[in-house]
């Protein structure tokens, strides 16, 4: 039950990583500092719990903030999806590594997890910010940042949200799609 638990939590974190990869990095890192609902020391990958990466996460989410238009292009938005499935990967791996020593498979389900819920926020970002002025753009970005960190925070004080995030994230996903396939037949029918 412990290794369900400790996977769900990993789960939820890493769908947080997958929308937006340094404030829930930043949540699982204090929280495994604080050994609040996690605690990553004395296992393979302590590291998640250590006070430079919480720093050096939170410099990394204001960076990203700050330069946001730029992280706004296509290869950017790539980098941070690449640098969300790791971090997904790695949280969701330290987290089952607190109570099992078999703690590879949850590199693999983060990794899932972050890239579904990452293209799935990607695809409503993308779309919503066809909708707004340039100047909201910021307000979005911060927004997805600290709607993540909510998530993150969330799914390690209740382990079973984390279903619900990587939910919210392939119906994210899914949806994307199909707005997508509907948005195009009508481009055909106008042929």
């Amino acid at each position: 039950m412990t290794y369900l638990l400790d996977l769900l939590q990993g789960l939820g974190v890493a769908a947080a990583a997958g929308a937006s990869p340094f404030l829930p990095l930043a949540v699982a890192s204090a929280a495994g500092l604080l050994q609040l609902g996690a605690d990553y020391d004395g296992t393979d990958l302590s590291v998640v719990g250590s006070p430079v990466v919480l720093v050096l996460a939170i410099l990394l989410a204001v960076a990203a903030l700050v330069l946001r238009r730029r992280l706004e292009r296509p290869q950017a938005e790539q980098a941070l999806l690449v640098l969300g499935v790791v971090v997904g990967a790695v949280v969701t791996g330290a987290t089952i590594a607190d109570n099992s020593g078999t703690w590879w498979p949850g590199l693999l389900a983060g990794a899932v997890a972050a890239l579904v819920s990452g293209l799935g926020a990607r695809s409503l970002v993308r779309r919503t910010r066809q909708r707004l002025d340039r100047d909201a753009h910021g307000t979005l970005a911060g927004g997805v940042a600290l709607g993540a960190a909510v998530v993150a925070l969330l799914s390690i004080a209740l382990p079973p949200l984390g279903l619900i995030a990587l939910a919210g994230g392939i119906w994210l996903l899914v949806g994307g799609r199909r707005q997508d396939t509907r948005k195009h037949a009508g481009l055909r029918i106008l042929r």
